[in-house]
């Protein structure tokens, strides 16, 4: 069953900011676009690069091993056929959840 599990407080992600966490096992990649943030498996299936390490350009990132270049809202990169994960995200008075299995 799902649950909403706090993974940082929102002091923790400035603005235009990533943060990478773990969780349950999980690396996630933590993004702070404009008060609005997104969860996405933090390593990029192409090249192991790390998503958090890399460059906000707009609502997507940016592999800094590789080009390719993923949506943060749904984790579909648009350079190449691939995909990480997106996960909820939901904010709590200053807690940040991602909504996991």
């Amino acid at each position: 069953m799902a649950e909403w599990v706090e993974v940082a407080r929102v002091s923790d992600i400035p603005s235009s900011t990533t943060k990478r966490v773990e969780v349950r096992g999980l690396a996630l990649a933590l993004f702070n676009l404009d008060g609005q943030f997104f969860a996405l498996e933090d390593t990029c299936p192409r090249d192991e690069g790390s998503l958090s390490q890399g460059d906000l350009f707009g609502d997507l990132v940016q592999c800094p091993v590789e080009a390719c270049k993923y949506e943060l809202a749904t984790g579909h990169c648009i350079t190449f056929d691939a995909r990480v994960q997106a996960f909820e995200v939901k904010v709590e008075g200053a807690a940040v959840k991602v909504k996991l299995d």
